[in-house]
């Protein structure tokens, strides 16, 4: 029965992670460029900003949700670890690399450009935290194919359990 609530939730973690990598690959990919082509430069970023901030604010919250579960069903901390790990990048870059960026940029109140004596620090922060937001991209999908892979040979055993029974 353990292992039927574990495939149950297995299914639905594995949808909602994914939800989670394409709602941040729809921020980050699609909204975000999409501002910068179509606003000022300095409006642009502060609603991307913005947008950043929600979408991680939503990715920890489920994290740490999914976390809950499975630390309540007493699964093993390598089976969660990806989360772990991605949750972990989600925090350095909510509580850590955006508020050092916004703090570069509010010293900046017409707007940061490249003569700007702090563009430097700027735009080493913005490339740091774009591999981490790409790296906890992959690391869901990579997590959310995995746990779908695992529930599809769960249900195929089961599936054969069952047929073993009714010979």
């Amino acid at each position: 029965m353990r292992s039927n609530a574990l495939y149950r939730v297995n299914r639905v973690a594995s949808f909602v992670i994914f939800s989670m990598a394409i709602l941040w690959i729809t921020v980050g990919y699609l909204a975000a460029p999409v501002l910068f082509a179509e606003l000022p430069s300095k409006l642009a970023g502060e609603v991307a900003g913005k947008l950043f901030e929600f979408s991680s604010l939503i990715m920890q919250v489920t994290l740490i949700m999914l976390l809950g579960v499975y630390i309540g069903m007493e699964q093993s901390i390598r089976s969660i670890k990806t989360l772990v790990v991605a949750l972990l990048f989600v925090c350095v870059l909510r509580f850590w690399i955006a508020p050092w960026m916004a703090e570069i940029k509010a010293a900046y109140p017409s707007g940061l450009t490249r003569a700007s004596t702090d563009w430097a620090a700027f735009s080493t922060l913005h490339g740091i935290y774009q591999l981490l937001f790409l790296i906890v991209i992959l690391l869901l999908l990579f997590w959310s194919i995995k746990k779908n892979g695992e529930s599809r040979c769960q249900e195929s055993k089961r599936e054969s359990d069952q047929d073993k029974k009714t010979l």
